[in-house]
C-alpha cells in the first residue's frame, strides 16, 4: 500500500527503455548520417546526348554601306556622385552627374541595374505610359498586360516586384528615381501619334496633371518625372508646351523635378521654351539611323557634336543632360542577285530593307561571332559596323552599334563643349566595359581600360524548342585601340580612331531542342496535388495521353500515393525543386539542396532518377540573362535536362483567372504566333496541377486534348520530342543506389510523419479543445442555472471537524486557524496535525489558542514526518464527526464556507464536496495568472462535472468529506502524491457522488515564482497521472467516471498539454512560411492555407475568450475577489505562456513515471503574503 505508483526501486523499466532509446538513437543517427552525406555529396546524374547546332552564315568583306536617310528614336543611360542630393546639383557645373534609363521589359536591364547602381545618380525607369486620349496614366506588366496606375482603388505600384526600390536600398545609395512617362505602346511596339488628341484636349491635360499629382503623392520616394512624348503632330505642339509649363509650375511649388526628353534635329520641338519650363533637357543624341530608316551610323561623331553645338546656341548648358546610346540595329536587306551571263555590266537594283531589329551590344557581338565577321570602327562616323549574309534565309544583314569606344568619344567631345552630365540609353543593352570610363572619361586610359571587354547580359539562344542545353560559358573579349595622334588636341580629350576586336566577348549560349511542328507535349507543374492531380490523371487515362509532371519535393512528400500513381500510369516525372524558390534569388548551396532533396525523394519512393528540371517562378522559363543562366549551367552540370516551355497557358494567374475556353484558346494563339514570332517555336505546353485552384485547368484539359487532335497534332511525351525513351529520362537506380534509397525512404517517412503529426496536433488539438470548451461552457451554465434539490432540514447542523495538516507552516498556521475560528458554522471543532515540522508550527498553534485547546474546540496533534497523506490518516481516528472539512495550512476560508459545504451531506449519496478555491495572494503576474487559471480552468471544469456529480478532484485547499466513506475506502493512500485526487476517485468508485459547492470560498497562497509554480504543478501532474493509473479500472467499471471524467483528465490535462506547444509552433511557422513565400513570389503565393490556419487559430482563441468570460460571469462574487474581472484581459498571453511551462512540467512527469524514481514531497517556501481583501477575512469575518 505504501509503495508509490510507478516506483521502480531497481529502475528496470528505465534501463529497458534506455536500451531501446539508445538503439533507436543509433539507428536514427545512422539514417540521418547516410541521408546528410548523400545530400551533401551530390553525384552527377546520367547524361543525355544532344546534337550540336550550326548557323549557316557567311561573312562579307568590304561591307561598308552608306546611310540612306536620318531618323530618330527613343532610348538612353548614366553615373557620378556628389554630397548634395543629385537633383539639387546644377547641371554641368563641375559636378558630373550620371543618369541611366531602365526598362522592365528586358531582364538584362535589371541585371545591369544591380551591377552598376552605385554609378547612377538619376534613374529614369520606363514605367508610365499615356496611350488613351483621356490622358490616364497606364502601366504594363512584364507580359504586356495593361493596368491603370491611378483609379478608384488608389495608386497601384509600377516598380514590379519592387526591384528598383530593393536594389537601391540594398546598395545604400542616394540614387534618385524619376519615373519616365511616354506615349509608347508596348503591345503595338510604337510611339502613338494619337498623343496629339490628348495634348489638344484641355480636360485630358488637366486629368493627366491630377493623376501625376496623385501618383507622386502616393510615392514620395519619387522626386519628379521624366517626360518623353514623341511622334507629336505639329498641330499638337502648343498643347505639349502648355503641358510642360503646367507640370513645371506645379512641380516648382512642391520641390519636384521635371526632366523632358527631346530628340535632336526636330524643329517642331521648341527647345528653348522647354528648357525654360523644366529642370533639364534630356537631349537624345542618337538614332541618326534607326528602324524606320535604312542602315547607317546610329550617332556619327560629327553629327553628335554638331547637334550639341546647335542646341547650345539657344539652351544654356545648365539645362542640358546629354543622353548617349550604347545599343545597335540589325537591318535585314534583300541580297543582290548573283551575277549571271549577259548581265555582267548591268547595275544591280538597290538593296531593300526587309526588317530591322534593335540589338544590345552583346547581341551584335554574338552575330559577328556566329558569322565570322570582323567588327570595324567606321572611319567617317566612328561608329561600329559589320555585315554578313544569312544564306539559309537569303538575307544580308547590316549591323551598326555603339560600344564603349563610341561612348568615350562622345563623352570627351561633350566635355570639350562644357557638358559633363550624361544619361545612358539604356541599362542592359550597353557595352559593359564603358563603366570603366563612365565616371571620369577625360582621366581614363582608354588603351588599358577598354582592352578587356566583359560580355554583356544577354544570352545567345540557338535552335528551336523547349529543352535547353548550355553549350558555352561566358568569355571575355579583347580589343586593341588606336588614339587620335593630333597633338593640337589635349591628350585627355582625344578620340579613339580605330579599334580591333582581337577576340569577341561571348555570353552563355543556350541551345534549344525538341521543336516538332505537329507534335506537342503536355506538362504540369507544382503538384502532385491530392485534389487536382488525380482528376487530371483520370482525364489523361481516358484519352490515352501521357504527360510530364514537374513536381515540388515537399508537395510530393505529402502526397506519395499520388506521385506513385503518376509514375505507375506511365507518365514522366521531373524535378521542380523541393520548396519552389526562385533559384536566381538563393545561393548555390541552397540550389544544390533543393534539387538533391527532391531527387532523393524520387529515388527512395520510385526507384528512379528523373533528369528533367524546370525552374520555378518564371513567366519565361528560358534564361534571358547571364545571371539567370549561371544557376541553370550549374544545374546542367549535375546531369539535369532543363525543360522550358514556349506555350504557357498562364492557368496559374489569378489576375484575372482564365476560363477553361480561354486556356484552350491561348494554346492555339501561341501556336499560331510561332509563324510570326519564330523565336517562340516550341512543342511543350505548360499547365499546373497544383499550387492553387486548378478547376479551370481540369475543365479545359479534355477540350484541349480533343482540339489538338482535331487540328492534326500528336500528343507525345517530352522524351519523344527528344527522341529518347522513358527509361533514358528516368533511369533506374543501380543496386548500390537502391540500398541508399531504402535508407532515405525511412528518413522521409519519419520526417513526413512528424510534419503530419504537428499539423494533426494543430487541427485536431484546436478542434478538441474548442469542442471541450463549448461543452464545458454549456454544462457549466446549466449547472449554474439549475437548482439542486435541498435534502437538509431546517435544523440540520451535524457536528463537523475541520482538519488542517501542517508541515513547516509557522508563518501561516495561526492565520489559517483564525479564519476557521471566525466561521459562521459553530457546531465544529478544529484538528491541526503537525507532520514533524522542523520549525515552530506546533508551538505556534498551541500558544495562539490555549483557551480553545482547553475547551476542546481546537486539538493540536504532532507526529513524525511522513507526508500529508499519513498526517491526515493520523487524524482519522480522532474524528468521530459524520463530516470533516479538510483545508491546507496556507489557506484562509470565507466565514460562511463551512456553512455552505455541510448541508449538501443531507443527501446520503454525497461522499464529498469540493469547495471553491481561489488565489489569495495576487501580488505579481504569476499569481494573477494562477488566479485566472483557477477561475477559467479548475473551477469552470468542476462546474461542468458537477452536472454529473463526478467532480474528479476535491482540492486540498477546501473540501468536505463524509467520514465513513473515507474510512471505508482505507483513508488516504500514500502511494500517490496527489492524495486529494486519489481519494476523490476512490469515493467515486465506491458509487458515491462528488459535487462542487461554488459558494464555499477559500483563498490559498499560490507560488510567486515560475520555479515554484513548476515544482507545484510537477507534483500535481505526477499525482494525477498516478491516480489515473491506479484507478484505470474505472474506465470500464464506472460509467460516469470512466466515460467522462477520467478521459477528460487524461486527454486535456496530460496528453494535449504535453504537445500543445506544437500548436503555437505550427501557427507561427505557417504564418512565417506564407510571408516568406509572399515576399519572394507575390504573384503565385496562395493565401488559402494561411486563411484556414488563421481561421482555426482565431476560432480557438475566441472560443477560449468567450468561455473564459462565461466562467467569470458564473463565479461567485466576494469582497476578496474584487478586481478579478481585469484578469480576463490576460487570457491569451497567459494561455500561451502556460502552454510552454506546462509542457515542460509534463515531460518531466512522463520521464519520472518511466524512470521509477521515488517522488519526494517538494515543500514550497511560504511568503505569508495575502492581498489586503483576503487579510480582512481574518480580521472582521466579512
Amino acid at each position: 500500500m505504501n509503495k508509490q505508483i510507478f516506483y521502480d526501486p531497481q529502475r528496470k523499466r528505465w534501463k529497458r527503455l534506455r536500451r531501446v532509446l539508445d538503439i533507436l538513437a543509433l539507428l536514427g543517427f545512422l539514417l540521418i548520417a547516410v541521408f546528410l552525406v548523400g545530400l551533401l555529396r551530390m553525384k552527377p546524374l546520367p547524361e543525355l546526348s544532344f546534337q550540336p547546332y550550326k548557323r549557316n552564315y557567311r561573312t562579307l568583306a568590304n561591307a561598308r554601306t552608306a546611310a540612306l536617310k536620318p531618323g530618330q528614336r527613343l532610348r538612353r543611360s548614366a553615373h557620378r556622385k556628389t554630397d548634395l542630393k543629385p537633383s539639387d546639383v546644377t547641371l554641368n557645373s563641375g559636378e558630373g552627374l550620371r543618369a541611366a534609363y531602365y526598362v522592365e521589359w528586358d531582364p538584362a536591364s535589371y541585371s545591369s541595374l544591380k551591377q552598376h547602381i552605385k554609378q547612377i545618380d538619376l534613374l529614369f525607369p520606363e514605367w508610365l505610359h499615356v496611350v488613351t486620349p483621356e490622358g490616364n496614366l497606364t502601366s504594363f506588366t512584364i507580359d504586356n498586360r495593361r493596368f491603370a496606375v491611378v483609379d478608384s482603388g488608389g495608386v497601384h505600384p509600377v516598380d514590379q516586384e519592387f526591384k528598383v526600390a530593393r536594389t537601391i536600398a540594398a546598395n545604400h545609395v542616394d540614387t534618385e528615381v524619376f519615373p519616365l512617362v511616354n506615349n509608347y505602346d508596348p503591345v503595338k511596339g510604337i510611339f502613338l501619334s494619337s498623343i496629339g488628341d490628348f495634348l489638344e484636349d484641355d480636360a485630358a491635360r488637366a486629368n493627366f496633371l491630377t493623376q501625376i499629382d496623385t501618383f507622386l503623392a502616393a510615392n514620395p520616394n519619387y522626386h519628379g518625372i521624366s517626360l518623353d512624348f514623341e511622334e507629336i503632330p505639329s498641330n499638337a505642339q502648343p498643347g505639349y508646351n502648355a503641358l510642360v509649363a503646367a507640370l513645371y509650375e506645379n512641380f516648382q511649388a512642391r520641390h519636384l523635378r521635371l526632366y523632358v526628353n527631346t530628340p535632336v534635329g526636330d524643329d517642331d520641338f521648341d527647345l528653348k521654351y522647354i528648357a525654360d519650363h523644366s529642370d533639364g533637357l534630356l537631349l537624345m543624341n542618337y538614332d541618326q539611323h534607326q528602324t524606320d530608316s535604312g542602315p547607317g551610323p546610329i550617332a556619327a561623331q560629327n553629327w553628335f557634336i554638331d547637334n550639341l553645338k546647335n542646341v547650345l546656341k539657344t539652351v544654356p548648358k545648365e539645362k542640358i543632360i546629354c543622353a548617349i546610346g550604347s545599343y545597335g540595329y540589325d537591318w535585314s536587306m534583300s541580297m543582290p542577285p548573283p551575277a549571271g551571263k549577259g548581265h555582267r555590266h548591268r547595275k544591280p537594283p538597290p538593296a531593300k530593307v526587309l526588317t530591322s531589329d534593335n540589338l544590345s551590344t552583346q547581341e551584335a557581338w554574338q552575330k559577328a561571332y556566329d558569322s565570322g565577321s570582323d567588327v570595324e570602327l567606321d572611319d567617317d562616323s566612328l561608329n561600329v559596323h559589320f555585315a554578313y549574309d544569312d544564306e539559309d534565309a537569303h538575307v544580308r544583314h547590316q549591323v551598326w552599334f555603339l560600344d564603349a569606344v563610341t561612348v568615350l568619344n562622345e563623352m570627351r567631345a561633350a566635355r570639350a563643349l562644357g557638358l559633363e552630365t550624361f544619361a545612358l540609353w539604356r541599362l542592359g543593352s550597353e557595352d559593359n566595359s564603358l563603366w570603366k570610363i563612365w565616371d571620369y572619361p577625360t582621366k581614363a586610359n582608354p588603351v588599358k581600360d577598354l582592352a578587356t571587354v566583359e560580355p554583356g547580359y544577354d544570352v545567345d539562344t540557338e535552335g528551336d524548342g523547349d529543352i535547353l542545353r548550355i553549350t558555352r560559358k561566358p568569355q571575355d573579349g579583347h580589343r586593341t585601340i588606336t588614339m587620335d595622334d593630333d597633338t593640337s588636341i589635349p591628350l585627355n580629350y582625344r578620340a579613339i580612331t580605330d579599334e580591333t576586336m582581337d577576340s569577341l566577348p561571348l555570353s552563355y549560349t543556350v541551345q534549344q531542342y525538341g521543336y516538332h511542328p505537329k507534335e506537342v507535349a503536355l506538362t504540369f507543374d507544382d503538384g502532385p496535388d491530392p485534389e487536382w492531380t488525380p482528376k487530371i490523371l483520370d482525364i489523361l487515362k481516358r484519352y490515352g495521353v501521357h504527360a510530364t509532371f514537374l513536381m515540388i519535393g515537399e508537395v510530393a512528400e505529402d502526397n506519395v500515393g499520388v506521385m506513385k500513381r503518376v509514375y505507375r500510369e506511365g507518365h514522366e516525372i521531373g524535378n521542380h525543386t523541393f520548396t519552389h524558390p526562385d533559384i536566381s534569388d538563393i545561393s548555390n548551396a541552397q540550389v544544390d539542396l533543393q534539387l538533391n532533396l527532391t531527387e532523393r525523394l524520387f529515388a527512395s519512393k520510385l526507384g528512379v532518377q528523373p533528369l528533367y528540371f524546370r525552374p520555378p517562378y518564371s513567366i519565361d522559363q528560358e534564361p534571358d540573362t547571364n545571371d539567370q543562366a549561371a544557376p541553370v549551367d550549374r544545374i546542367q552540370h549535375m546531369g539535369y535536362v532543363i525543360l522550358g516551355n514556349k506555350i504557357d497557358t498562364n492557368d496559374w494567374d489569378e489576375h484575372p483567372r482564365k476560363s477553361p475556353q480561354e486556356i484552350v484558346d491561348s494554346v492555339f494563339q501561341q501556336i499560331a504566333d510561332m509563324n510570326v514570332r519564330t523565336w517562340t517555336k516550341g512543342s511543350v505546353i505548360l499547365m499546373h496541377d497544383g499550387g492553387g485552384d486548378r478547376s479551370a485547368t481540369v475543365a479545359a484539359l479534355p477540350t484541349l486534348i480533343q482540339a489538338l487532335r482535331a487540328h492534326g497534332y500528336k500528343i507525345v511525351t517530352v522524351a519523344q520530342l527528344l527522341g529518347k525513351t522513358r527509361a533514358e529520362v528516368m533511369p533506374p537506380l543501380t543496386p548500390h543506389q537502391r540500398w541508399l534509397a531504402r535508407a532515405d525512404s525511412i528518413t522521409f517517412f519519419f520526417v513526413g510523419f512528424f510534419n503530419n503529426f504537428v499539423v494533426g496536433v494543430f487541427f485536431v488539438g484546436d478542434v478538441l479543445m474548442s469542442a471541450r470548451l463549448i461543452i464545458l461552457g454549456i454544462c457549466a451554465v446549466i449547472d449554474r442555472l439549475r437548482t439542486r434539490k435541498n435534502y437538509a432540514t431546517p435544523g440540520y447542523q451535524p457536528r463537523v471537524a475541520v482538519v488542517i495538516p501542517a508541515y513547516n507552516e509557522e508563518k501561516v498556521i495561526v492565520r489559517t486557524i483564525r479564519s476557521v475560528m471566525m466561521s459562521s458554522y459553530k457546531n465544529m471543532r478544529i484538528i491541526v496535525i503537525d507532520d514533524g515540522s522542523t520549525d515552530n508550527t506546533y508551538e505556534a498553534a498551541r500558544e495562539a489558542y490555549p483557551a480553545d485547546i482547553a475547551s476542546g474546540r481546537l486539538t493540536v496533534l504532532t507526529k513524525p514526518n511522513a507526508g500529508k497523506a499519513e498526517a491526515l490518516n493520523f487524524a482519522l481516528p480522532y474524528i468521530d464527526e459524520e463530516i470533516y472539512v479538510g483545508i491546507d495550512a496556507d489557506t484562509v476560508i470565507a466565514h460562511d464556507a463551512v456553512t455552505r459545504l455541510v448541508p449538501n451531506f443531507a443527501n446520503p449519496k454525497i461522499g464529498a464536496v469540493a469547495g471553491n478555491a481561489k488565489v489569495g495572494n495576487k501580488v505579481n503576474l504569476w499569481t494573477r495568472w494562477q488566479a485566472l487559471e483557477y477561475i477559467t480552468s479548475q473551477n469552470f471544469e468542476r462546474r461542468a462535472l458537477n452536472l454529473f456529480d463526478v467532480v474528479t478532484v476535491v482540492p486540498g485547499a477546501i473540501g468536505a468529506w463524509r467520514t465513513s466513506v473515507v474510512k471505508a475506502g482505507g483513508g488516504y493512500h500514500s502511494n500517490t502524491v496527489a492524495e486529494d485526487a486519489d481519494l476523490t476517485m476512490n469515493v467515486l468508485e465506491q458509487g458515491h457522488s462528488v459535487i462542487y459547492e461554488d459558494k464555499a470560498l477559500a483563498f490559498t497562497e499560490a507560488p510567486v515564482t515560475v520555479d515554484g509554480l513548476m515544482r507545484q504543478r510537477f507534483r500535481w501532474s505526477f499525482g494525477i497521472l498516478q491516480a489515473i493509473w491506479k484507478h484505470r479500472g474505472a474506465f470500464t467499471k464506472n460509467r460516469a467516471l470512466g466515460l467522462f471524467a477520467l478521459p477528460n483528465t487524461l486527454v486535456f490535462q496530460i496528453m494535449l498539454p504535453l504537445v500543445s506547444p506544437l500548436i503555437d509552433l505550427m501557427f507561427v511557422a505557417g504564418v512565417l512560411n506564407y510571408y516568406i513565400d509572399k515576399h519572394f513570389h507575390p504573384e503565385t503565393t496562395s493565401a488559402a492555407s494561411l486563411h484556414k490556419l488563421i481561421l482555426f487559430f482565431l476560432a480557438f482563441l475566441m472560443i477560449d475568450f468567450v468561455t473564459s468570460a462565461i466562467a467569470f460571469a458564473l463565479e461567485r462574487k466576494h469582497p476578496a475577489s474584487k478586481g478579478d474581472g481585469w484578469l480576463l484581459f490576460h487570457i491569451w498571453i497567459q494561455r500561451f505562456t502556460y502552454r510552454q511551462v506546462f509542457s515542460v512540467v509534463l515531460l518531466k512527469t512522463i520521464k519520472r513515471a518511466i524512470d521509477g524514481k521515488p517522488f519526494a514531497w517538494d515543500k514550497l517556501e511560504r511568503t505569508a503574503t495575502m492581498s489586503k481583501a483576503t487579510e480582512k477575512l481574518t480580521e472582521d469575518g466579512s
